[in-house]
């Protein structure tokens, strides 16, 4: 794969040395340069731009190169994303197809890359199949974590679905990205409940659940919030969490503790000393 990038980078550095530029200055108009640069022919390319490089291929075949530039960890070129933008119509669908059938070498890379470049160009995204890669979750990893990311700005249409999915969760990690998402939509006295749910009957994870309570805006979670304070089996993490949830609602922080000997108390102390010391 050609590296586009790394050639504009040389290009810039003797271009700045040659004009005996600044850092400051060459800042400034890297930008202008990076255009004229894309638009002007190389010996390199056979005589033609990196932008009539990329024009020279059907939709196919750039995404095609967009997956080959992905897995083989050379830095996207400009010009062939601003030709898949430029031709949206056409590449889209290719794109999606990419999205949701590939399954080989950098597998995760290569989705998530796809789901910031749909982004990215304001395309729509194919909210229903996100919502399939979550539901189907075994573990943690950072694809589900961007369609998690995304899904939050699918909107209330998607609500019931999402419900559906929650109560048929098969496993913590699913049910909690899908709460993730459902409290970021809108309020709804299901979600809120499902919220409610986890933080009083489930040990672990506590701070994302106090999290999602604040958001939800109900006032009802107050009083269950000021009991976790003042249990003596929340930690400093967790009580910061509630804490902050807690302000959020309105309500007022009156319970003072002392964590002494809390590791991650004691390890946040010591990174604030050594932050004064530096």
């Amino acid at each position: 794969m050609i590296d586009f990038e790394a050639k504009f980078a040389v290009y810039l550095h003797e271009y700045k040395k040659k004009q005996a530029l600044s850092d400051e200055a060459l800042d400034d108009i890297a930008p202008q340069l990076y255009l004229k640069w894309l638009d002007t022919k190389k010996p390199w390319l056979d005589g033609v731009s990196p932008v009539a490089y990329f024009k020279s291929f059907d939709a196919p075949k750039l995404i095609e190169l967009l997956g080959g530039y992905i897995i083989s960890d050379v830095t996207l070129p400009g010009a062939l994303l601003n030709e898949i933008a430029d031709t949206n119509e056409q590449t889209y669908p290719y794109l999606i197809t990419l999205l949701k059938n590939y399954d080989g070498e950098k597998n995760e890379d290569v989705k998530r890359t796809i789901v910031r470049i749909i982004e990215e160009m304001d395309l729509e995204h194919p909210y229903d199949y996100y919502i399939d890669v979550i539901a189907g979750a075994d573990e943690k990893d950072d694809f589900v974590e961007a369609c998690v990311q995304e899904l939050k700005n699918s909107g209330e249409g998607y609500i019931e679905r999402l419900v559906v999915e929650y109560e048929q969760a098969k496993n913590t990690y699913v049910s909690d990205c899908l709460l993730d998402v459902l409290c970021d939509i809108s309020f709804d006295e299901r979600v809120y409940q499902f919220a409610l749910e986890k933080f009083m009957y489930t040990e672990t994870n506590k701070a994302f659940c106090a999290s999602c309570l604040g958001k939800l805006g109900n006032a009802d979670a107050v009083s269950h919030l000021e009991e976790a304070l003042r249990n003596e089996e929340t930690g400093y993490y967790d009580y910061m969490a509630v804490k902050n949830a807690l302000e959020e609602l309105g309500g007022e922080v009156t319970i003072d503790r002392d964590f002494s000997g809390d590791s991650d108390y004691e390890a946040l102390k010591k990174e604030a000393l050594n932050d004064m010391e530096e």
